[in-house]
């Protein structure tokens, strides 16, 4: 059997892409619109996502500004400077307390130097390296006591937060993506505050007294960041408000995970 003869050469040419060539002028156009279509549904997706974050909140933490407060520097029920019109809460520079640093000054009026942490009128105060000025010979201002608002315990849902990541430090400062940086700051010292579900105007983050501290215990840092119920006794030191709660109290509602089971951190 005779081989079919071979086709004549064609006069069309085939355009071959070759990435350090020029493109063919035929497939400029869907790549001009693949390019396009991606860059609009990477652009309407960033948009989405960004529409789905919750608020981290009016926390501001001012790092560049340092400031002088002068009052009354109390130890207990967690160290704080009381001015005649104000209770701030006293920490460290990082994820530390400032007591080391306090150590031999309580129960003086004197200035201190730091950066100011606020969210929503809750202040705290960043101590200075070199913060802690000379006491006073006299002291103006009266050491207050905690006032027991209501009698019988109420029951409030939210959540064990640390209170500098909350009033400014991190954003957001609560939540299960915040969980690992909150339990590192309150095994630190940090002091433990609560932000209640759906609270009151005024509720300002009350500072939370477990057992009769204002630390949160080892046993209970697997319920940090988590959505809690507990029963506690509101109050208020100077103008501070403060939880009194036994750590019996405090029950895990939902992990985060959708569960109602409690979880434990490592």
């Amino acid at each position: 059997m005779s081989e079919p003869a071979p086709k004549p050469p064609s006069d069309r040419e085939d355009p071959f892409y070759v990435g350090y060539l020029t493109t063919p002028q035929t497939y400029r156009s869907s790549v001009k619109l693949a390019i396009s279509l991606i860059a609009i549904w990477g652009a309407m997706s960033a948009f989405l996502i960004v529409l789905s974050q919750r608020s981290p909140g009016p926390a501001a933490w001012d790092i560049s500004n340092e400031k002088a407060w002068t009052g009354l520097l109390v130890e207990h029920p967690y160290p704080m400077l009381v001015t005649h019109d104000d209770a701030l809460l006293v920490v460290s520079m990082g994820k530390r307390d400032a007591r080391n640093q306090l150590e031999g000054h309580y129960g003086s009026e004197l200035t201190i130097r730091g950066y100011e942490l606020d969210r929503e009128g809750r202040k705290m105060i960043e101590l200075a390296p070199d913060g802690i000025g000379t006491p006073q010979k006299t002291t103006t201002i009266e050491r207050p006591e905690i006032r027991i608002v209501q009698d019988e315990p109420r029951e409030y849902t939210g959540e064990i937060i640390d209170g500098k990541c909350f009033l400014g430090a991190m954003k957001p400062g609560d939540g299960f993506g915040h969980r690992s940086c909150a339990v590192l700051c309150l095994r630190g010292g940090l002091p433990p505050m609560f932000a209640e579900v759906n609270a009151p105007a005024d509720a300002q983050f009350p500072l939370l007294i477990i057992d009769g501290s204002a630390s949160v215990p080892e046993s209970l840092m697997g319920k940090v960041a988590c959505k809690v119920r507990m029963r506690a006794t509101p109050a208020r030191y100077a103008n501070m408000p403060v939880l009194l709660v036994d750590s019996s109290e405090i029950e895990v509602i939902d992990d985060l995970f959708g569960r109602s089971a409690e979880t434990t951190m490592p």
